[in-house]
């Protein structure tokens, strides 16, 4: 049998009817992996709808009565609830953080008597002026010292934060609400922070989702799945098939390395 040493092949010119074979089945590839990685996307695009979490309903109901100062306790807590579920979030840009921290403040220090404000403010103001000496700390001696103010310090505004708001010590939001207090009282939120707070909460708390992202499979939500770990597998798969069919044109054509 004739053998044919001639394996070379263009993609853009194909000179032979090996070659034409070959890009026939490169650019099939080529199509089935577009499909599959740009299709899944497009799909995900046209079913998904912006679903909100709980925490952003619980935000839409309290916020026209905390901004106009006519919210009971419990809608002041509320409030806080939704602003913290935001502040907790680790994409949350710099300027965002600023003023839920403005409002969360606001709505803090105007939820108790002066006495109890004085006494919070005084804590805060600790606490900040600690975290900046525990930065600043050369020796071991000094390191100790202002860990352990600042430890005090928050311990206290923890404690103070639960009897405001009835949240357990240990509990996440006591913590966020602790380190995102401001050091100075804020009588009233301004006018930017009153038209930029509701966008803020739209942004991070409504999201596109759709029976794809809810769908869990084998313990992930689907559509991570499809895209961190069925298209790693299907590319695998691919380059096995595409070695299998070159292997078989070959032999076809006679072609041997």
């Amino acid at each position: 049998m004739e053998t044919n040493n001639d394996y070379n092949f263009s993609l853009f010119k194909p000179n032979s009817d090996y070659s034409r074979r070959v890009r026939n089945i490169i650019v099939s590839m080529l199509i089935i992996w577009a499909v599959a990685v740009f299709g899944f996307q497009i799909l995900l695009r046209v079913i998904e709808k912006p679903t909100p979490e709980k925490a952003y309903i619980t935000y839409e109901s309290v916020w026209e009565k905390v901004k106009t100062g006519n919210a009971t306790a419990i809608e002041r807590k509320d409030f806080v609830s939704s602003v913290t579920a935001v502040l907790g979030k680790s994409s949350l840009k710099k300027d965002d953080r600023v003023i839920l921290a403005d409002a969360l403040s606001w709505n803090t220090y105007n939820s108790i008597d002066s006495s109890a404000k004085a006494a919070l403010l005084k804590n805060v103001q600790d606490f900040k002026s600690g975290r900046e000496s525990l930065a600043k700390s050369t020796n071991d001696q000094g390191f100790i010292q202002a860990r352990e103010a600042l430890d005090l310090s928050k311990k206290e505004i923890i404690n103070q934060v639960s009897s405001i708001y009835g949240y357990p010590v240990s509990s996440l939001e006591a913590t966020i609400i602790a380190f995102n207090l401001t050091e100075a009282d804020i009588p009233q939120l301004s006018d930017k922070a009153i038209n930029s707070l509701p966008e803020i909460m739209k942004v991070n708390l409504i999201h596109n989702q759709s029976f794809l992202t809810d769908t869990k499979f084998l313990g992930f939500p689907f559509h991570y799945f499809y895209t961190a770990e069925f298209l790693l597998i299907l590319f695998v798969l691919l380059s096995l098939l595409y070695s299998w069919r070159i292997g078989r044109l070959q032999k076809r054509f006679n072609i041997v390395e």
